[in-house]
Order: structure tokens, then sequence, then C-alpha cells
């Protein structure tokens, strides 16, 4: 089933703004990989992108959602170029499968940007997790990899603020303030949380800027392969506290809030070159 491709272009001012949406404060000439997740299409069919006829539903041929059901699941970005600060490229989606957990559904998405020549900047993989969408029969989805048996090599803190949420919505082209879990607190109560969440998107964003910063001399052309699984909410404020395991080019890591019992919220893998 594939998804509508979309044209993607870019100028260093969106690289700028989504920098400082993620606590990104150094100024390179290529974007964090991450980036790549305000393409249209690029994380999966919870992008506001896909509201048909109008939020809070998403439609097109073949979907039909809604949008206070879905939350992201899992998050894995292969890199083949690095990102410019400034030009363009189309994106194009297909979803390839619908893992069955039994109360819900989880659409597996595969995403290729690719530049105006065809040569693919990143591919990526997306699992969105739609509340009340199982008994599909499909297969129930793989198990998340457990961590090293031994202490983490090392540890960083990372504030959110409580406008973090805000000011990552204004990256994306065209994303709503309303409607959403994120910016719209009627919203985000009715889903079933006490005030908006922060997009998974961000925190995924700026646990790879925190791995880069310590493990990498903040440089985000290392970055190869990026991979995580999505644990539970953030609330914009709260503090990030990834814990990280480093073994040869791979950093295993895991994210948790400090402010609710180090409650994890992510886990994955970070691989460098």
């Amino acid at each position: 089933m594939s998804v509508p491709e979309q044209d993607f272009h870019w100028a260093d001012s969106d690289v700028h703004r989504y920098h400082r949406a993620v606590g990104w404060n150094h100024e390179l000439d290529i974007a964090l990989p991450t980036f790549a997740m305000t393409a249209p299409g690029m994380f999966g069919v919870a992008s506001p992108e896909f509201y048909r006829p109008e939020p809070p539903e998403v439609r097109f041929p073949g979907v039909r959602l809604n949008l206070a059901t879905l939350l992201h699941r899992e998050q894995d970005i292969v890199v083949h170029r690095r990102i410019p600060v400034a030009g363009r490229a189309s994106s194009r989606s297909e979803i390839v499968e619908v893992e069955d957990l039994g109360t819900a559904a989880v659409l597996v998405q595969h995403t290729t940007l690719a530049d105006p020549d065809g040569h693919p900047l990143i591919t990526g993989v997306s699992r969105i997790h739609a509340r009340g969408e199982g008994g599909c029969g499909g297969p129930p989805g793989a198990a998340t990899a457990p961590t090293p048996d031994r202490r983490p090599d090392t540890c960083s803190d990372l504030p959110t603020t409580p406008q973090q949420a805000l000011r990552y919505q204004r990256c994306g082209r065209g994303n709503s303030m309303r409607n959403n879990v994120h910016t719209d607190p009627a919203f985000a109560e009715a889903a079933g949380f006490p005030m908006p969440i922060l997009q998974g998107a961000c925190t995924y964003a700026m646990v790879c800027a925190t791995v880069l910063e310590t493990l990498a001399q903040a440089d985000p052309g290392r970055v190869r392969r990026y991979s995580a699984r999505f644990l539970g909410v953030v609330f914009p404020g709260e503090t990030l506290r990834t814990r990280m395991w480093a073994d040869d080019s791979a950093c295993r890591f895991v994210t948790s809030v400090l402010e609710r019992a180090e409650k994890p919220v992510l886990s994955g893998t970070l691989t460098i070159g």
C-alpha cells in the first residue's frame, strides 16, 4: 500500500529552527540526520500531512484512522548521505505490513528520502501504534532488544522545556497547532493524557544529539544508523536521562524521565562510523 509521494524542500533557516527545537546548538554545514523526520510522511501515517479530510482523521487510499489513537512505536533510519543545510528531496513511502498486538495494530511503513537525482539520503522504517485496531491477523512484531548486562559507560541528562513541543511543532510544514496531543490540552485529555505530550520524534532527535555530543565529538556526519523503540511518553519540561553503553561503532542506550522515578521512555542503538 503506497503513500502518495511528496516533495520536500528546505532552507538553512528550517535546519537552524529544527536544531534549536531539539537542543542542538552547533553551527555546522550539515543537519542532524533526524531532520529527515520533518519531511512529509517520513515517520509514518501519524504525520499531519495525511489529514483527510481534516483533523483528527487520517485518511488516504486503504487507510482510515483517528489521530487520537496513534502513537509512534518505533523508528529506524539508515543514513546514506549527509543532509545539507539547504536542498530538495522527495519522500516515497509504502505501508508494508500490519502487525497485530491484539488490542492494537502496528502499521509498518518504509520510506525513502531521495535527492533530485534519485540518490537516497535517508531510508527509514516507522512503526505506528494504532490503539483499538487489533485483531487484523498480522504477525505479532519483534520484542525489544535487551540492554547490556553491565553498568553504563556514561550517562547524560538533558532537560526539555515547557515550550519544547510548541517549538518542535513549528518545524514541520503545515503542522496544525490544534487537534493534536502535543499542543492542544483538550485533545490530549480526550486521548487519555493529563497534559500535552512531547512529540516522539522530538525525543528521538534529542537523544540522538545527546549520544553524538557524548560519544562522537558532536559530528552528525558520523551517524550510519539510528534505531529506537518508544517505551513511554515525555511531558514538556521533564529531564531526559540517557544511559549509554559503547561497543565498537555502536552505542546502546536507554532514556528515562528523571522526574518520574526514571521511567523509561526510549531505548535503541545508534551506529557511528
